[in-house]
């Protein structure tokens, strides 16, 4: 059977956005993942592929929808296709640092309410399953 690509499902919640709870966002995948390993590497390659989509849109940007404008408003944040990193994306670099992040356990992924843990073990992934990347935060200072 060829490996095909598939949509899932990445639950999301943007920041400063009190109100509105965790949001589904559509996410493709290049191939279907056998293991958690592969669903890790898939996940970067998509997000590198729209990063470098996004640089190469970035000298003839297209003019804002009214839907963007209240997406950017809802976050606060503003962002007008103006991309300034001229430095070139290290895909392997980047899938290994996202391995390395889950291995120290920066971040936790979870297919529906269930966590996976082991990179090497098999899943089962059908179209539309929702996946939540958890990235954990340290907090540091000192208490007086």
């Amino acid at each position: 059977m060829p490996n095909k690509s598939i949509q899932i499902y990445v639950a999301l919640k943007h920041m400063g956005n009190v109100a509105r709870k965790v949001k589904e966002y559509p996410f493709l995948l290049g191939k279907t993942p056998r293991t958690f390993r592969e669903l890790i590497e898939e996940s970067v390659r998509s997000c590198v592929d729209a990063y470098k989509t996004r640089a190469n849109n970035a000298n003839n940007p297209a003019p804002l929808t009214d839907e963007q404008l209240d997406g950017m408003r809802e976050i606060g944040k503003f962002a007008f296709g103006v991309h300034y990193n001229e430095n070139k994306i290290d895909e392997e670099k980047a899938i290994q640092t996202a391995i390395d992040a889950v291995t120290d356990g920066l971040v936790r992924v979870f297919k529906g309410t269930n966590e996976i843990t082991d990179l090497d073990a098999e899943i089962e992934i059908s179209e539309g399953d929702v996946f939540t990347f958890v990235r954990l935060t340290m907090l540091s200072g000192r208490m007086w």
